[in-house]
C-alpha cells in the first residue's frame, strides 16, 4: 500500500511539475519572448529612461512620467528587469550613461538629449519645427506627420518611435519615443504590449533598427491602439 502510495504522489507531482512548466513555458512565448526581441536589452549594463525636462521647473511632464512609467512597470512584468533609473534629461551625464541601455521619451523640443542621439543615428524620420509645434517628416520624400483636428472633434496626433543600437555602445540598446504633443507620447508605450510585440516581430526584422511612426486617436477620451502610418528600416553608422 505504502508503495502505490509513493507512485501516487510522485506521478501526481510530475503532473503538476509538466503541467507548471508547459504554462510558463506558453506564457514566455506568448508574451515575454516577443517583448524581449523588441527590447533587445543588454542585461551587463543598466537602463536608463531620459524624460524632458519641463523649462526651468523641478516637475516632469506628465506624459512623460506615465510613459516612463508603463515602460517601467512593462519591463518588471515581461522580462524582469526590475531596476530603471529615470532622470530629467538637464541632469543627464553621458560620462554616467551614454554607455547604457537608453530610453528617450520625449521630442528635441523638451529632451536636450534627443537630439545627441538622433545626430548619431541618420534614421529616415526626424522632427522638424513647422510654424509653432514639431512635426515628424521623412527626410526623404514628402512624408509629414503632426497634430489635427478632424471636424467631428477627434484629435489625432503622431509620434516616432526609433528601436536601434546604442551609438555609443553597440551591445545596449536605444529606445526613442516621443509625439508631436502629450496625446502620441503616453500612448507610444503601447508597442512593447505583448499583442503588439507580436505583430511587430512578424512584420518586421527586429534585429535591424526600426524607425515607425504612430498615429493616436483621442475619440472623446477613448484612445485606441495606436496605428502604424510609416515605417523604415535604416543602417546606422559604423560605431566610432
Amino acid at each position: 500500500m505504502s508503495h502505490d502510495l509513493l507512485v501516487n504522489l510522485v506521478a501526481s507531482f510530475l503532473a503538476f511539475l509538466f503541467g507548471w512548466l508547459t504554462r510558463n513555458l506558453f506564457a514566455y512565448y506568448r508574451s515575454s519572448r516577443p517583448v524581449a526581441r523588441l527590447w533587445q536589452i543588454n542585461r551587463r549594463t543598466p537602463v536608463t529612461a531620459v524624460v524632458g525636462s519641463a523649462g526651468e521647473r523641478a516637475a516632469l511632464w506628465e506624459s512623460d512620467a506615465l510613459a516612463a512609467m508603463s515602460l517601467r512597470q512593462g519591463l518588471a512584468r515581461h522580462l524582469q528587469i526590475h531596476t530603471v533609473t529615470t532622470i530629467r534629461s538637464a541632469a543627464f551625464n553621458m560620462a554616467s550613461h551614454a554607455e547604457e541601455n537608453i530610453v528617450l521619451i520625449g521630442g528635441p523640443a523638451m529632451n536636450e538629449v534627443w537630439q545627441t542621439f538622433a545626430d548619431r543615428l541618420n534614421a529616415p524620420y526626424r522632427f522638424r519645427m513647422s510654424g509653432n509645434s514639431y512635426r515628424i517628416e521623412a527626410r526623404e520624400g514628402d512624408g509629414s506627420f503632426g497634430k489635427l483636428r478632424g471636424p467631428d472633434g477627434v484629435v489625432k496626433d503622431h509620434a516616432l518611435v526609433i528601436l536601434a543600437r546604442n551609438p555609443f555602445e553597440p551591445r545596449s540598446r536605444l529606445i526613442m519615443m516621443a509625439g508631436c504633443h502629450f496625446l502620441a507620447t503616453m500612448a507610444a508605450p503601447d508597442i512593447f504590449s505583448p499583442s503588439y510585440a507580436r505583430e511587430l516581430n512578424r512584420r518586421f526584422d527586429m534585429s535591424k533598427p526600426l524607425a515607425l511612426v504612430l498615429a493616436v486617436e483621442d475619440v472623446g477620451g477613448y484612445m485606441p491602439k495606436p496605428v502604424i502610418v510609416a515605417h523604415a528600416h535604416f543602417t546606422q553608422p559604423p560605431h566610432a
